[in-house]
């Protein structure tokens, strides 16, 4: 959580009649802002009837140690105020006396303004006062804060709780206990002050509470990180918690109810059958707002009868999302709506895989725990807005995965709601076609302006009419008459109007600012670079910023951020892990030309300031997001080399199959970037063929990589470098799929084009398996002794390719009639692998696996049975009892038992081996044959031993 300092002050003049309650509401205030808000208290508890030297002493040091911290704060004070000569407003302390001064009263404004005046990183601050003819303060406060703040870029609330008038029995202050008890329906994630305003009024008429907010903008709510505490009315909302839940904020803010909206929603939530609808229409027409209403129905009134249960997961895609960042959201929106159910159906779900390989994250994260939470009359609802937004890559595999959730027949109580921008491929998308399609036809721009200036203010005169004529594509909605509303029209001429220039005008009224001047360009290139939805961490901007040349204290990037509005959305804002990103896909076009403009270099500096900021700053929100969008940014800054290996790193801490995902979405990106002689493209290429075949799929694999040799012999000839390295792996992959010989001969030719050492290397490595697979033990041994000593002095011992080819070596040296020999090869192997590859590794199993087998043949079954088992027990335990590797050594330990005579344990082991064979590989495959014919032969020994 950012620093958030609170400072709750509760204060009985001895001069005055006692107010009685100014401890136990100064006491609850205290206890509901540093347990609910997570303030961090300044103090062991609130400041009770101080002098007013102390009072002083202790708001001066509130304020010196939030500019320390560059921390927010919040200043509450509950007690007797007292206005003099009409213009002066104190707050009065323990021992105050008349006639008042600045040496027995606090004068609020004077002395805030003091403290203002020596701040240099305070990020916000706000000011509550339940007091007595407490508007004087706020009206000075209008007047002298705001021309501090005007010059300094800050950012302030202040609400009191009476105007010139008196302050009754701590109403304003009960108020807000209530409220933050109860919390308010119509409002946004977190309470803020404008928020209460309402509720005071009502709650206390007998006071006229005021309320000043300033940030810099022509934004008229303020900003939504100087929040007091979480709204609890949002606390069963979708998206609570998340970064999307600023989005929302942001997206239902003045929002209109118009007549067009609300029959859409009626429309959307009466057509419960449809398993997926689709909802469509031109940027800007007010899609995304409408799927956050459906988030939060309390704001609509023809939606009452609903709660925020109806929406049970919502996602908002933007350019970075990626199957993986939407699996994630998912889970863990469903473990925070459904609990401990969720998990205990997850863990369930975890224990009856058989084979922890062969299905994909998605299928166990969400399709079978969807599938489990299946109860009578229970309905999973689930928003996905923005489909057409991530690139084609990432976008096909959610597009899959929305089709699994509407098709398969064990979500039929599963529905989907998706948002898709009309003129887009993605409409006619085969995969949902199935949709039930509901076309959202914007308001009218003049019927848009009408609602939003009734509410946010004038425009100029002409506007109306010049909105009218613009295209179609962007006249209706929602969009332009936002921007409209935060352009400074003071500041500015209206000679045409389109959306790039609102945009401008939009981002002008920022930078006129001489606080922004110099932050305002780098920033919006950051922003561009970044995209849509919040996203990229504050944090990582902030290091961005400072590698373009702009150092600046954080509070001052926030109030940039908070003075460009609506261009802008926030997740967890005033928060450490506040995330930042374009509010609209439609800006970045119009962004990227702003400031393209001016700077022609803009977009390249700033995505190659993004990566180069993966180096410096750490944490969880940076790791997310680094997992979505760090090769975005080194592609687009030209540093695919980088791309790769952020990839090649990520690789290595996920399933096969889950790589295999992850490269067909990363590909694209790729392609896009690279021409198609890249040597990073066709190490691309190289990844998502050796994960398919990884994943299972070994023939599809040796066809990609045929396709991969036949380009790269186009393009550079049959023997450069670019061209063997695939030619390697197609031979390998030849071997894999039951073709060793013509293995053999393409790695011999091989062998003699290579000239690198290391390569060189690897080749022999794989000649020498391809031998042995082709029926050439004798061959296969001697060429593995060869190779292994340059092998283990170029790589080292412990490396995992020396440790594979050591397990291979003993392989073709048992099998070629040395078993003692290859036992004492695998005993020397598997500690090896142990320590360095750890217990469960692939590697290490195999490697124990053989040490049973030679074990076996030395004449100790009773050790190799031990061995076998303990490999079983962990390959099941890992990959599970269906993998194949677990069916593989199951075999194994079934045939050593019919090798000793044992044909029952064998029986018991093994019988129903062919019939998994059968249902996850075909009846023709060969390892079916081999098994059918084992058991068979295990069934007929045994009967005979009857």
């Amino acid at each position: 959580m950012a620093e958030r300092l609170a400072l709750v002050i509760g204060s009985e003049c001895g001069e005055l009649p006692p107010l009685g309650f100014t401890g136990e509401l100064a006491a609850g205030l205290y206890s509901a802002f540093t347990t609910v808000g997570h303030w961090l208290p300044i103090g062991d508890g609130p400041v009770l009837d101080p002098t007013i030297a102390q009072l002083k002493r202790s708001i001066k040091a509130a304020f010196g140690r939030a500019d320390e911290l560059g921390a927010t704060l919040l200043i509450a004070f509950i007690g007797h105020g007292f206005t003099t000569n009409d213009d002066d407003f104190y707050l009065l302390a323990a021992d105050s006396a008349m006639p008042l001064d600045s040496d027995s009263g606090f004068h609020l404004v004077n002395a805030v303004a003091e403290q203002l005046s020596n701040t240099r990183s305070l990020d916000g601050l706000i000011v509550l006062v339940d007091a007595c003819e407490a508007g004087t303060g706020a009206l000075g406060a209008g007047n002298r804060w705001v021309r501090m703040l005007e010059k300094s870029a800050g950012r302030m609330e202040l609400l009191v709780a009476s105007d010139y008038g008196n302050a009754y029995d701590g109403c304003f202050s009960r108020t807000l206990l209530r409220t933050f008890d109860s919390g308010l329906p119509g409002s946004g994630t977190n309470l803020l002050c404008a928020d209460l305003t309402p509720e005071l009024n009502s709650a206390c008429q007998q006071q006229t509470p005021r309320h000043l907010s300033f940030n810099g903008t022509q934004v008229r709510r303020g900003d939504q990180g100087l929040w007091l505490v979480p709204n609890r009315s949002r606390s069963r909302d979708a998206v609570t918690g998340r970064p999307a839940a600023g989005l929302v904020d942001h997206l239902v803010r003045s929002v209109s109810l118009t007549a067009g909206v609300q029959e859409t929603l009626i429309d959307i939530v009466e057509a419960s059958g449809d398993r997926l609808q689709a909802l469509i229409g031109p940027a800007g027409a007010g899609k995304s707002t409408l799927m956050s209403l459906l988030i939060r129905p309390a704001l609509v009134d023809t939606l009452s009868a609903l709660t925020a249960e109806f929406i049970t997961a919502a996602v908002f895609l933007d350019v970075a999302s990626t199957i993986e960042s939407v699996l994630v959201e998912l889970r863990d929106q469903l473990g925070a709506r459904f609990g401990a159910e969720f998990t205990a159906v997850r863990q369930a779900v975890q224990a009856e895989l058989t084979d922890r390989e062969r299905f994909s994250a998605f299928e166990i994260e969400i399709v079978r725990p969807l599938h489990r939470l299946r109860t009578a009359g229970r309905r999973i609802r689930i928003l996905i807005d923005g489909l057409d937004q991530p690139d084609e890559g990432c976008r096909n595999s959610v597009v899959a995965a929305i089709a699994t959730l509407t098709t398969d027949e064990r979500l039929v109580h599963v529905r989907v709601i998706v948002g898709i921008r009309s003129g887009t491929d993605v409409v006619d998308h085969p995969d949902i076609a199935h949709a039930r399609r509901v076309h959202l036809q914007p308001p009218s721009a003049r019927e848009a302006l009408r609602e939003l200036t009734s509410t946010e203010g004038t425009i100029p005169d002409g506007l109306d009419q010049a909105v009218h004529d613009l295209p179609d594509d962007v006249r209706g909605g929602w969009l332009i008459p936002r921007l409209i509303t935060e352009i400074d029209w003071r500041e500015t001429r209206l000679d045409r109007t389109d959306l790039d220039d609102l945009v401008a005008m939009r981002f002008h009224t920022t930078r006129q600012r001489p606080v922004h001047a110099d932050l305002a360009l780098p920033v919006g290139a950051l922003l561009a670079a970044v995209g849509v939805g919040p996203t990229a961490p504050l944090s990582l901007i902030h290091e961005a910023l400072r590698r373009l040349g702009r150092s600046v204290a954080l509070p001052q990037l926030r109030d940039a951020i908070v003075d460009l509005g609506v261009l802008v959305a926030r997740g967890h804002p005033g928060q450490d892990n506040e995330r930042i990103g374009l509010s609209h896909a439609a800006f970045t076009g119009s962004l990227q030309q702003i400031v393209c403009a001016q700077w022609p270099n803009a977009q390249f500096d700033a995505h190659a300031a993004l990566a180069a900021a993966f180096d410096t700053v750490a944490g969880p929100d940076i790791d997310v997001y680094a997992h979505t969008a760090a090769p975005r940014h080194y592609l687009a800054s030209e540093n695919s080399a980088r791309a790769l290996a952020f990839l090649d790193a990520a690789d290595t801490k996920r399933r096969p199959i889950d790589n295999r995902a992850s490269w067909a979405n990363w590909l694209v990106a790729f392609q896009d970037s690279l021409p198609p002689e890249h040597p990073d493209l066709l190490a691309a290429r190289d990844r998502f063929a050796r994960w398919t075949g990884e994943a299972g799929e070994p023939f599809a694999a040796r066809a990609m990589f045929a396709g991969l040799v036949e380009d790269c012999t186009a393009m550079f000839g049959r023997d450069h470098p670019l061209t063997l390295l695939p030619r390697v792996q197609l031979a390998n992959w030849h071997t894999q799929t039951g073709g060793p010989e013509q293995a053999v001969t393409m790695l011999t030719e091989l062998l003699d084009l290579e000239q690198d050492e290391r390569e060189k290397l690897r080749i022999r490595a794989d000649l020498g398996f391809a031998t042995g697979q082709a029926g050439d033990i004798v061959g296969a041994r001697d060429q593995y002794a060869a190779f292994l000593p340059e092998l283990e002095r170029l790589l080292g011992p412990t490396h995992p390719d020396v440790l594979h080819s050591r397990d291979q070596y003993a392989r073709w040296i048992g099998e070629a009639g040395d078993p003692e020999r290859a036992r004492q090869q695998s005993l020397e192997v598997v500690p090896l692998c142990e320590s360095t590859l750890g217990p469960e590794h692939s590697t290490t199993m195999w490697a124990e696996d053989s040490l049973a087998r030679w074990t076996a043949a030395c004449g100790d079954p009773d050790g190799a049975a031990r061995i076998y088992r303990e490999v079983l027990a962990t390959r099941e335990k890992v990959s599970g009892v269906e993998h194949p590797f677990s069916l593989m050594t199951r075999q194994n330990l079934a045939r050593f038992y019919a090798g000793h005579g044992d044909y029952t344990a064998a029986l018991d082991l093994g019988a129903d081996l062919p019939a998994i064979w059968v249902r996850l590989y075909g009846p023709q495959d060969r390892g079916t044959l081999d098994i059918t014919r084992n058991v068979a032969e295990w069934t007929a020994q045994a009967e005979r031993a009857r």
